[in-house]
């Protein structure tokens, strides 16, 4: 019979709790409770708490992140917490001093980050928060409207670059020496795996399906300034099509797989929409008080955090973030300093 667990604290010979002897389901609440960053300081405290955070049934919360400019400071890099309304600083070398050269991060899905050095037109996938590292083919030091990660998992990864410039886009997947081009008829400004399938949507607001048969949605409303669309699937295995209409307003749309249509939709339920032009995703507002449901989360002209109401069609500030993203001459992604937003992972 195993050694049943201490149900109270011991008391050194000091008078002073040991903290090691910490009923184990106990620990196992406390992690449930803990951002990411504070669950890899508490998981270094001491042994035995170590080896309860290895038990995948104690999970840390997780939130999603907004991917702050490096301005060097010696914390490493700086994220956002939307829920927690702070800073969150994870250990790893910023992209200016990365290897030697500058480093953009150019896009992230499921805990991970793409790298592009322009300098050597090489790509890497980083994972902040394991700190692994996987090394891309080279892929140029042409300019690109952004990198996506269209899949990231044990058995493979996919990652996709479209040029602003330039019809098509490439691919490359784990295992693969090199980029793979394939052409289009228009530019395109976004493209994602659902089901299995990849999607694509042009500048025209065109929405492709890459599939046997082919099938695409045009844009019935006229292109206007405000040119930002996404494609963004859902836990439930919906995609959403998202379109901004205006400064502060955005419109979306649910595909209906029954008829291949899209329904435009003002509620989309428990969940909050998390967009950019480097990658945007959905993400369940329950069990996190400070995400709004139904609201889609976008930085503004004047770089301030604000969600948009879908329902209500107005727009909230969240957080002004001006202070925090000056322009750093050594910092350059393809498009500039747009943002993009992350969600830590442990795998």
């Amino acid at each position: 019979m195993s050694e049943k667990v201490p149900r109270r604290l011991k008391i050194t010979s000091s008078g002073m709790a040991d903290w090691a002897t910490l009923q184990t389901d106990i620990v196992g609440l406390i992690i449930k409770k803990l951002a990411v960053p504070d669950y890899l300081r508490f998981r270094a405290v001491c042994t035995s708490w170590n080896h309860v955070c290895k038990d995948e049934s104690y999970c840390p919360r997780v939130d999603p992140w907004l991917m702050l400019p490096p301005n060097l400071n010696p914390l490493g890099v700086q994220f956002f917490c939307i829920p927690e309304r702070k800073n969150q600083s994870i250990r790893l070398p910023t992209t200016i001093s990365l290897f030697g050269s500058v480093w953009a991060p150019v896009g992230s899905l499921n805990g991970w980050l793409i790298y592009f050095s322009q300098t050597y037109g090489t790509m890497q996938l980083v994972n902040p928060i394991s700190g692994r590292q996987i090394e891309l083919p080279p892929i140029g030091r042409r300019i690109f409207s952004k990198a996506k990660l269209l899949e990231m998992n044990e058995r493979n990864y996919i990652v996709s670059v479209l040029y602003g410039d330039g019809k098509g886009y490439k691919i490359t997947r784990k295992g693969s020496n090199n980029w793979s081009s394939v052409e289009s008829k228009h530019i395109l400004d976004d493209i994602i795996k659902h089901r299995g399938r990849l999607y694509t949507c042009d500048k025209y607001g065109t929405v492709e399906v890459w599939a046997e048969p082919p099938r695409a949605w045009p844009d019935e409303e006229d292109t206007h300034r405000w040119r930002f669309r996404c494609l963004v699937d859902t836990p439930a295995g919906d995609l959403i099509r998202v379109k901004r209409q205006g400064q502060n307003k955005f419109a979306v749309w649910i595909l209906d797989n029954e008829t291949s249509s899209w329904v435009e939709a003002d509620n989309i339920g428990d969940l909050a929409l998390f967009v950019s032009h480097y990658n945007s995703f959905s993400f369940p507002a329950k069990d996190h008080p400070n995400l709004k449901a139904n609201c889609i989360y976008f930085i503004d002209i004047h770089s301030n955090l604000c969600a948009f109401n879908l329902e209500h069609g107005t727009k909230e500030l969240v957080e002004t973030l001006a202070a925090g993203l000056g322009r750093n001459e050594q910092y350059r992604r393809p498009q500039g300093d747009q943002l993009l937003w992350f969600i830590p992972s442990l795998k």
